[in-house]
């Protein structure tokens, strides 16, 4: 069986600069059985991870008004339809269904969700969720809130949806020699919670000088004006908390995980509903006791592994930051319940998947 990924136009498929898509269809790949016959397309990069594997494409937005389009186009230029079928998954622009479908009829077609059905062009509204049930052979969802997203206002249970989660193994190494830090890693907005974090840190940094407080993460925000004011006071604000705090700002995802390898607490304070949770899965698989916010996806992958708060804020992100520090055997007691029937392993996740493909293929009828 042959497989095309296609990837979103925004995703660089590297190790440098990876995210959330990227990373998820990397980590799979690792052990599919289907690796050899796997080809993953997206936009032209250098150093591809999987350079084997990878099909970079060019793009003309101009001619096309869209990059990811544009990008489609380009697959379907470059691809070969008329000597062998293949199962062609897409991942994330579900308007894209719309551009795609009338030309690869004859191929099995799966669509994955890693956001919000509801928030994306493409499926916002149930009658473009019910054309894409039609057309598709298989959807895929990151969590179990996202199918749930997904089938709202849609009466009527399907057998092509499934729930396959980003998958990252146990990291054996992250066992050994934990320090005394405390991490916030995502993008500096108000939606991940990064305020509440920062005056939570300012609240207990000083009693605690012998730990250090990290804020790592890039300063992309969509709205440019308000987003760069909002970044620039909250990394002052950090910057001003004392001599035991350090900002980092965007580092390639290994570097991430080597940093959650050393260190004890991870908070995910996210205030919007998060899709998945792939910093909290990070933090679980290399033993840091995770303190997350109890919303969307993060409320499924936390859950009896870390410390869930409920309508996290700054007060009770505060009282519980400090009762951990002040109580080492607490903090390891919660890193070890973080592999407790940990569900997210590689070979695992990739075989759930491979099964899943296999299934959708020999079912599929032209």
């Amino acid at each position: 069986m042959n497989i095309d990924i296609i990837l979103p136009y925004k995703e660089h498929f590297t190790a440098s600069n990876a995210s959330a898509v990227s990373i998820s269809v990397k980590n799979s790949l690792v052990y599919s059985n289907y690796k050899k016959d796997i080809k993953i397309f997206g936009q032209n990069v250098n150093y591809p991870m999987f350079s084997e594997n990878f099909v970079g494409l060019n793009i003309n937005r101009y001619i096309h008004f869209s990059k990811n389009i544009s990008l489609i186009k380009s697959y379907l230029r470059k691809s070969n339809f008329n000597n062998e079928q293949k199962l062609i998954e897409i991942h994330n622009r579900p308007y894209l269904i719309n551009y795609l479908y009338p030309n690869i009829k004859n191929n099995p077609l799966v669509l994955y969700f890693h956001n919000d059905p509801l928030q994306m062009q493409g499926s916002k509204k149930i009658s473009e969720r019910k054309e894409i049930l039609n057309k598709v052979s298989g959807l895929v969802f990151v969590s179990e809130y996202l199918k749930e997203r997904f089938l709202e206002g849609i009466n009527k249970e399907y057998s092509k949806l499934h729930v396959i989660p980003n998958s990252l193994s146990i990291n054996q190494n992250a066992n050994l020699n934990k320090k005394k830090q405390v991490l916030f890693v995502g993008r500096i907005v108000r939606e991940k919670g990064v305020e509440v974090y920062v005056e939570a840190i300012k609240n207990i940094a000083h009693k605690f000088p012998d730990w250090k407080f990290y804020l790592v993460g890039e300063t992309r925000s969509r709205n440019k004006f308000f987003g760069k004011s909002f970044e620039k006071n909250i990394i002052n604000n950090f910057l001003k908390i004392g001599p035991n705090v350090e900002r980092i700002g965007y580092i390639p995802n290994d570097d991430v995980i080597k940093l959650m390898e050393q260190s004890s607490i991870l908070v995910v304070p996210s205030l919007w509903q998060e899709p998945f949770g792939l910093t909290a899965m990070e933090g679980l698989s290399n033993k840091m006791a995770v303190i997350a916010n109890k919303v969307g996806g993060l409320a499924d992958i936390v859950k009896e592994n870390g410390i869930l708060i409920e309508n996290i804020n700054v007060e009770n992100l505060t009282n519980k930051l400090n009762e951990l520090i002040t109580n080492p055997n607490l903090i390891l007691k919660i890193q070890e319940r973080s592999w407790l029937n940990y569900k997210y392993d590689q070979k695992t996740i990739s075989s759930k998947q491979d099964l899943i493909r296999k299934e959708l293929y020999d079912n599929f009828k032209c």
